[in-house]
């Protein structure tokens, strides 16, 4: 009987063991399920953050060259403003030279002395002629007599 006790604790034993072995081996197999798991989750985080990255950068490089054409648009277009303004000026400059020219051989400012009135002074006068530019391609004359 002692015997049947002591063979019945062995086998109550070695199932309970066997079953703690089992239980043991799923948890291994488990925990190395999730170790995979893990891993193949890291793995393609890495590889998302490497696609995001190389996106940034080609979209960072695409901003940059859209700014550059901005740049080299906008300094052209000046350059050409400025253009533009000098040769409207120099046309100005030719335009007013030309009427300077056919405003003196076509229509003189002061009459002929044979059409002019004569006012007989005793006393010298004086006359002060300002002539002056003005912005726009005009000019003003300033006529002062003073007796």
């Amino acid at each position: 009987m002692k015997r049947m006790l002591y063979l019945a604790c062995i086998a109550i034993v070695c199932f309970f063991g066997a079953c703690l072995f089992g239980a043991c081996a799923k948890s291994v197999e488990r925990a190395q399920q999730d170790v995979e798991r893990a891993r193949n989750q890291a793995a393609q985080d890495v590889q998302n953050k490497r696609e995001d990255l190389r996106q940034t950068q080609q979209d960072a490089g695409e901003r940059v060259a859209r700014q550059e054409r901005r740049v080299e648009d906008a300094a052209r277009q000046g350059n050409e403003n400025v253009i533009k303004q000098e040769r409207e000026l120099q046309d100005a400059q030719r335009a007013e030279a030309r009427k300077e020219t056919s405003d003196n051989s076509t229509t003189p400012t002061t009459p002929p002395i044979s059409d002019r009135t004569g006012t007989t002074t005793n006393r010298p006068a004086h006359v002060d002629v300002n002539v002056n530019r003005v912005p726009g391609g005009g000019v003003t004359v300033d006529v002062n007599r003073t007796p």
